[in-house]
């Protein structure tokens, strides 16, 4: 994951008001799956804290791991005025973590943070994730796959990595679905579309996936 450019990034955008406002997908989840009852729910990627906080002002406790200290420290201080709220900052790489939370896990929350880590990484995190979520826990991901428009501009990088601003790493739908299958994952919901997450002149085509173990 390229650190440096997301700590620059945060700095410099982190109090936008477009990425401020939670994302149609935590929306998404929350009112489809994650409603019912409180969770334990782990952030792969969490960024300023958007989601993150949306999810503990509805009653659910989050590990939000982010490798931007420059983030985290923006999800600190939106946090510090708020004292009812069960979230839980961590700077860290989310590949490399060992998910030791001390409690059991429902979900396992990712958007827009498969693209930022390359083919081996994901591999090494895929059965960690399933490994660490209790019977019938979700995995929930939305991320730009192959037939998004940006898919091809930029520089080839290889393994469908393309370097534009930054790298972004575009997945197969179909290849990363077999791969949870074989893990051991169930699917719940899959959708690959765009309009789901417009922002000013970008409308990704993506894919967007419910996973159960």
């Amino acid at each position: 994951m390229d650190k440096n450019y997301w700590e620059d990034y945060y700095f410099n955008h982190g109090k936008d008001i477009g990425i401020n406002k939670q994302s149609s997908f935590s929306e998404f989840c929350e009112k489809k799956y994650f409603h019912e009852k409180e969770l334990n729910i782990v952030e792969l990627g969490s960024g300023n804290g958007r989601d993150a906080i949306y999810f503990s002002h509805r009653g659910h406790t989050i590990f939000a791991i982010d490798q931007s200290t420059t983030a985290i420290d923006m999800e600190r201080t939106n946090l510090s005025a708020d004292v009812n709220h069960n979230l839980n900052p961590i700077a860290a790489d989310f590949v490399k973590d060992g998910f030791n939370f001390n409690t059991a896990i429902d979900v396992f929350y990712s958007r827009f943070t498969l693209h930022a880590i390359t083919k081996e990484d994901e591999e090494c995190l895929l059965p960690k994730v399933y490994n660490t979520l209790g019977d019938n826990g979700l995995f929930c991901v939305e991320v730009r796959t192959t037939k998004d428009p940006m898919y091809g501009v930029g520089k080839d990088c290889g393994d469908n990595i393309y370097l534009t601003d930054h790298k972004r790493r575009f997945i197969d739908s179909n290849e990363f679905l077999s791969t949870m299958l074989n893990i051991g994952f169930r699917l719940v919901y899959f959708t690959e579309e765009n309009n789901l997450s417009i922002y000013k002149e970008d409308n990704p085509i993506l894919m967007r996936i419910i996973l159960r173990k």
